[in-house]
């Protein structure tokens, strides 16, 4: 006959029939871990004594509903890393303390599974129920967590509160699909609470400070494949080797008794700046800076747009690629209005709302246009840099700059490429939901998972910078020497030289940050962090095109030809209108003659003459400048 207390583990068994501890009164304890191939709940008829059993890593689906019938002496039930779906109702189970179900497949909890469990201290639910355990600083023997309940990493949607009043310790962890909020009343006891959302967490203080990390469970944090349920029972209940699981009635009054000198919820995680309970802005600085940014963009933005594409005017690839800048940066600023849109209709009570915004559609698609505008911006910046530097060596070597056919084939390009890092976070490659910003950049406490997704989307970004940088350069140079003095437009050259040294100094927060964060280098408030993704990241979207509003010639060219366009459209001949444009495509104060204009008219090797071809533009009110002055 076995003994009152047998463990079976460290074996290589992986089967036991079904009626192998059938009619066995004596057993107190049986521990099976690792039977792989049993498939069915043991029979236990006859084993009316058993207190403790504990099968974990097996293949059971689902438990008999006799199964309290069999064991009314059963106080705790282990029954993690199994494939269990359904549960029955434990109700007639009056003597169990521990249920422990983490990584398993629950997806529903009837409303009467747990009634009239008065004596449940413990549950776990990681997946499924799990143990957690506290250790007594008084008295340093372990004790059980009273009143606990742990349903980490399941499937549940929803979690029924009836009979569940009297639990002091509830883990709940794993479950995103559970986003339910709670209140006090539906836990009057509750003394730590581990929840899949901070937002959760909200209604147990008004600040982030009231808030303290938990450290009931510290201890439950092994990876599956370390964690060992009889290896854990023996160092929570040492000397006791015939039955590990006798608990000491001074020991759970103690614990009580603790629970009252600490009546305040411990609720992990904590809400702070990127998990705000009332406000998505919680600072009226940083949400005035916001909407001003978002006006700047689209209004500016779109004022840029429709004079480059828009105006009569000669398209030169250069004046192509601003205006394609443009567009990037009004998506940026379409993406700071959604935030600031949840930020109004949330106001006051964003905790309510919080979880269903980060995992939602709505979510995904902030961060999706947010990252291709940043992207596609910062590509197509480099593109202009290098269109300008390949367009004064085309014309020193063969007369002629790049057609405007090639900067667009190249701008789709430049564009396919910010989709696909836009898309990644889509696929697990990064993480749009991390924080209600929506922004694959790393913040406090967050997954360490998405750190290479940010890291390589930083360093692809410098990379470009640096390229823009060394080609600006060698360009100046080219200039001081006195080359391409004539057949240069100064204009778009000194408009890309601002936007390169605007949008270079804007993204230095973002990268340290991001290495920052990355290396641990530097302590950054989580506040500081947040405001530089809310107003300096998306800074350059408005910056961009207040720069060609105000200080690029072209502008007023194009603004001029529109109005004139306006009021002329239909009462001019068509030869009038058509000498006004071609006049006016070549009328800017820095007076001087585009490469696409060499493009146009450069057609023949014996074009290189520079003379020849700017004598061939007659207008007298036109003065040639050269680029250096």
């Amino acid at each position: 006959p076995l003994s009152h207390c047998s463990h079976f583990y460290d074996n290589p068994i992986q089967f036991v029939g079904q009626s192998a501890f059938q009619y066995l009164p004596k057993l107190h304890t049986l521990s099976l871990n690792g039977a792989t191939d049993i498939r069915e709940f043991p029979d236990l008829k006859g084993t009316t004594s058993l207190e403790v059993l504990t099968l974990t890593r097996a293949g059971i689906h689902f438990l008999p509903r006799r199964m309290c019938q069999q064991l009314p002496s059963l106080r705790v039930l282990e029954l993690s890393h199994n494939q269990i779906e359904e549960l029955p109702s434990f109700h007639r189970c009056q003597q169990l303390e521990e249920l422990g179900l983490q990584h398993n497949k629950i997806q529903e909890i009837r409303a009467d599974t747990f009634v009239q469990l008065m004596a449940l201290r413990s549950m776990q639910a990681v997946p499924s129920l799990t143990l957690h355990w506290q250790h007594s600083p008084d008295r340093g023997v372990p004790l059980c967590s009273p009143l606990t309940r742990d349903l980490t990493d399941n499937q549940l949607v929803t979690l029924p509160l009836d009979g569940l009043a009297g639990l002091t310790h509830l883990k709940l962890q794993g479950n995103p699909a559970l986003s339910e909020p709670f209140t006090k009343e539906s836990f009057p006891k509750m003394r730590v609470l581990e929840v899949p959302y901070a937002y959760q967490c909200c209604a147990y203080g008004s600040c982030s400070s009231f808030f303290r990390v938990s450290s009931q469970w510290k201890a439950e944090d092994l990876s599956p494949e370390e964690e060992d349920p009889h290896k854990r029972t023996l160092e929570l209940f040492p000397g006791h080797s015939d039955n590990h699981y006798d608990l000491d009635a001074d020991d759970l009054q103690l614990d009580l008794e603790e629970s009252k000198l600490h009546p305040s919820i411990q609720c992990t995680p904590s809400p702070g700046p990127f998990k705000p309970c009332d406000h998505l802005f919680e600072s009226w600085i940083i949400r005035l800076g916001v909407w001003l940014i978002i006006l700047v963009s689209v209004l500016c933005n779109g004022l840029v747009i429709l004079a480059v594409f828009a105006s009569p005017s000669y398209l030169s690839p250069v004046k192509f690629l601003v205006g394609s800048i443009a567009g990037a940066n009004l998506l940026t600023g379409i993406s700071c209005s959604m935030l600031a849109l949840v930020d109004t209709l949330t106001y006051g009570h964003f905790a309510r709302f919080g979880a269903r915004w980060e995992t939602g559609a709505g979510c995904r698609v902030t961060g999706f246009l947010s990252v291709l505008a940043s992207q596609a911006a910062i590509f197509l910046l480099t593109l202009a840099a290098v269109q300008c530097s390949l367009s004064a060596s085309c014309v020193r070597g063969y007369g002629k700059s790049p057609s405007l056919g090639k900067v667009k084939a190249a701008a789709c390009v430049c564009l396919l490429l910010s989709a696909v890092a836009a898309v990644l976070p889509l696929f697990s490659i990064g993480e749009y939901g991390a924080s209600p910003l929506c922004l694959p950049y790393p913040i406090p406490e967050g997954k360490p998972t998405t750190l290479g997704f940010t890291v390589a989307l930083v360093m692809t970004n410098m990379l470009c910078f640096l390229t823009i940088t060394g080609t600006y350069i060698r360009l100046y140079c080219n200039l001081l020497k006195g080359e391409f003095s004539a057949v240069w437009d100064c204009a778009m050259v000194k408009h890309v030289a601002w936007l390169i040294f605007t949008n270079c100094l804007l993204y230095c927060p973002v990268a340290f940050l991001t290495f920052s964060s990355t290396l641990n280098l530097f302590l950054i408030t989580p506040e500081v962090i947040k405001s530089v993704f809310l107003v300096v990241l998306p800074l350059p979207a408005c910056l961009n095109p207040l720069l060609y509003l105000l200080f690029n010639p072209h502008f007023r060219d194009d603004f001029r030809l529109l109005r004139q366009k306006g009021q002329d459209k239909g009462s001019l001949p068509q030869s009038c209108r058509a000498d006004d444009m071609e006049k006016s495509s070549y009328d800017s104060t820095q007076a001087l003659v585009n490469f696409s204009d060499i493009d146009h008219t450069c057609d023949s090797p014996d074009s290189l003459a520079v003379r020849p071809i700017l004598d061939s533009y007659s207008f007298p009110s036109v003065t040639l400048i050269p680029c250096q002055q």
